[in-house]
């Protein structure tokens, strides 16, 4: 179970942040980028010149981006982790179970095949018991009307 566990973890972490936090990142810019450049600009226009709109919005750009980019990826952690361990509990119970119903299995086929051989061995004793008390007790009988 443990070495499952870390394989799974192992594997799931790195291909599930890596597509995630790519899609997340490109989508999460994208739209926080183009809200943040108009109300910015909307605003900056209003006050500052066309120097300070363009100063302005590239370090929010950049901050908002180191942001999101810190946000994004501890929410994606955390939600990797759950998933991650839920994967892994489910394939360990299923390795587990698997196990245990070929032991269970074994076991049974075990402790029928004995009782079977018992019982078997039981049957065949009475009846060769009553045959043999059969057959001496006709022989007896014949015997004893010859006499």
């Amino acid at each position: 179970t443990a070495a499952l566990n870390t394989a799974t973890t192992t594997a799931l972490a790195s291909a599930t942040t890596a597509a995630v936090n790519s899609a997340t990142t490109a989508a999460l810019n994208s739209a926080t980028t183009a809200a943040l450049e108009v109300a910015t600009t909307t605003a900056l226009n209003s006050a500052t010149s066309n120097s300070l709109n363009t100063a302005t919005t590239s370090a929010l750009n950049s901050a908002t981006t180191n942001a999101l980019n810190t946000a994004t990826t501890s929410a994606l952690n955390r939600a990797t982790t759950t998933a991650l361990n839920s994967a892994t509990t489910n394939a360990a119970n299923a390795a587990t179970t698997s196990a245990l119903n070929s032991a269970t299995t074994t076991a049974l086929n075990s402790a029928t095949t004995s009782a079977l051989d018992s019982a078997t061995t039981s049957a065949i004793r009475s009846s060769t018991t009553a045959a043999a008390n059969s057959a001496s007790t006709a022989a007896l009988n014949t015997a004893t009307t010859s006499a």
